[in-house]
């Protein structure tokens, strides 16, 4: 035989095996009528007052925010300019991590300065962060000010490391070491 021909036999009869296994499946109807059980509720009600509530809500929210109202719930804490160092932990040694008397963790950071223009702090942190230092911005709205830190760290023997570190690579002497709290 030849090969075109064995292969349309072997293709005619792959055909008629999958219509003998498919049509009654198909023809029989009755797969289609099964049904799937859940444990999910139905949905409840919404009664119709909801969205009239919500919009009303929103009219409220809107109206505290034009008058001024709701703006101190927005404004952000102040935040100090660190004029000198802050004092370390009592009691506690420069190699050794501390714990304040509302069991925070004292955490050190070193403020580098305080930009009017947003964009000098934050090419000042950019060109930190390329020389492999961990630093950040902080900005506040109450001084317009942003401020540029490196940190932090547990220890205060490694942060004052890091600003005699810094004050050599800088050129600068007014590196102070501030007590870093975390914002939650």
């Amino acid at each position: 035989m030849e090969q075109h021909l064995k292969k349309r036999i072997l293709g005619a009869f792959v055909t008629v095996v999958a219509l003998a296994i498919a049509m009654p499946i198909v023809l029989d109807g009755s797969r289609s009528q099964i049904r799937l059980t859940s444990d999910m509720p139905a949905q409840p009600e919404l009664g119709a007052w909801q969205p009239i509530e919500n919009e009303r809500r929103v009219r409220i929210d809107l109206e505290d925010l034009a008058s001024g109202k709701t703006r101190a719930d927005v404004e952000l804490p102040s935040v100090r300019t660190v004029e000198t160092d802050d004092p370390a932990a009592l009691g506690s040694r420069g190699d050794r991590a501390a714990i304040d008397d509302q069991q925070k963790a004292y955490a050190w950071t070193v403020q580098l300065g305080a930009f009017k223009q947003r964009k000098n702090a934050h090419a000042l942190r950019d060109s930190l962060r390329q020389k492999g230092y961990k630093a950040y911005v902080q900005e506040m709205n109450t001084d317009g000010l942003t401020r540029v830190y490196v940190g932090p760290e547990l220890q205060r023997s490694k942060i004052e490391a890091l600003q005699q570190q810094l004050k050599k690579e800088l050129q600068q002497s007014d590196l102070h070491i501030k007590r870093f709290k975390a914002e939650s």
